[in-house]
């Protein structure tokens, strides 16, 4: 979303609540809000500040981000106002009876996808069931609304934000602001887990950097590298070299694309847009995932570095269990991750009927959802969408028209 697009939002997001309408107050607030993820990107223990700030965009005591890796683990990051609540919720096993996360599973809910109260419960179970006659009433909560999000492919992640009932339900313009924040939450999380999840007593951040499974690279303003990680320099030569200093991908298709997205990341206008990743290929065949942060004041003063560091390049693996990570189809093609997950799968060689089960939905309605995609990526049949996934992170100029003007 381009700045103009949250001005946009910015003149009708606070529908039920009373605001001063100063489009560049709001466009602050955002700004700082955003800012705050990307805090937590590097210092795990800041994101209960980053979901009080995602509350009060929202006149909301705080969000909560919800964990599930499918086998009934549950986890939380929360902010301060809603710790209450979450202690009760876990205490009293409320995850048992919560109809907002079973069914956003139920209905194979993928990242961006939003819900509410309203779509996920009809109006007597609102009126009836336990979790909102009960659990809300208890902790003062009257509307919930939440975001999927993808951090980690092996598990089912949101961000929800409960708020009082006086508040109002949610309008649709705030379901399009969190769907626009939850994509930063995500991006945030990319690296926050990997560094949270680290049982290391070390306290130096570089030390710790150097052993997560992923390849790391701040950027100053002309994107040289001042500082990487163990991961980056054992993979630096297949996939980058240096251009009058600056870290260019080698591969030339994907230089463009590779170039947009360390512009958007390091623009002020990129904390209001949504974040993207792309592929970068080698010529040994493998294929990397790139994510790029804007490096905050706070994660600057983690590192130890100056005020020119202003971008970390996060890499990760593009495929997983041989296909590829519907998220960067999501972000290549503009595809919804639904689109996605299917394409990753068809694309990988896998059977209609087989990416049907696989997905939850019929056969049907997987071919209604391929032929989608078809129209999209320019292709009519499987044959050619295997041979463009196959192609992916070699030839990607060719979309990088609809990349830069997407908002």
């Amino acid at each position: 979303m381009a700045q103009g697009g949250t001005l946009a939002l910015a003149a009708k997001i606070r529908g039920s609540v009373p605001l001063n309408p100063v489009d560049s107050q709001f466009l602050e607030s955002f700004s700082d809000t955003v800012r705050a993820i990307y805090d937590a990107a590097l210092s795990p223990d800041a994101w209960p500040v980053a979901l009080h700030r995602i509350g009060e965009l929202f006149a909301a005591r705080g969000a909560v981000i919800y964990f599930n890796n499918g086998g009934g683990d549950t986890d939380f990051l929360f902010s301060e106002g809603v710790g209450h609540a979450v202690q009760i919720y876990q205490d009293e096993a409320w995850w048992q009876r919560d109809v907002h996360a079973q069914r956003a599973m139920e209905m194979h809910l993928t990242g961006g996808d939003i819900f509410t109260d309203q779509s996920v419960a009809t109006k007597q179970e609102i009126e009836t069931l336990p979790i909102f006659t009960d659990f809300f009433r208890k902790v003062g909560f009257g509307w919930l609304m939440g975001c999927v999000i993808v951090p980690d492919l092996d598990m089912f992640a949101s961000v929800s934000v409960p708020r009082a009932r006086e508040r109002g339900p949610f309008t649709a313009t705030e379901m399009d602001m969190l769907r626009l924040l939850s994509r930063h939450v995500e991006q945030a999380l990319r690296l926050s887990l990997r560094i949270a999840n680290l049982e290391s007593a070390q306290r130096v951040l570089q030390q710790i950097l150097d052993k997560i499974e992923a390849g790391l690279y701040v950027l100053d303003a002309q994107e040289r590298i001042v500082l990487d990680n163990q991961v980056g320099r054992a993979q630096f030569s297949d996939f980058f070299t240096l251009s009058d200093g600056r870290l260019t991908a080698l591969d030339k298709d994907s230089a463009p694309l590779f170039d947009t997205l360390l512009a958007d990341a390091r623009s002020a206008a990129g904390l209001q847009s949504t974040p993207r990743s792309c592929m970068l290929g080698s010529e040994n065949d493998q294929r990397i995932l790139i994510s790029a942060l804007p490096l905050t004041d706070s994660g600057r003063t983690q590192l130890n570095l100056t005020d020119t560091a202003r971008t970390l390049v996060l890499t990760t693996p593009a495929e997983h269990d041989s296909l590829i990570n519907p998220t960067a189809l999501r972000d290549i093609f503009d595809l919804s991750l639904g689109e996605a997950r299917l394409a990753s799968l068809v694309g990988g060689g896998v059977t209609v009927r087989k990416a049907a089960s696989q997905l939850g939905v019929t056969e049907g309605t997987a071919r209604v959802v391929l032929k989608r995609i078809f129209q999209k990526l320019g292709v009519k049949r499987q044959a050619e969408l295997v041979l463009r996934m196959s192609a992916l992170g070699r030839h990607q100029s060719f979309h990088l028209e609809g990349y830069t003007n997407r908002s």
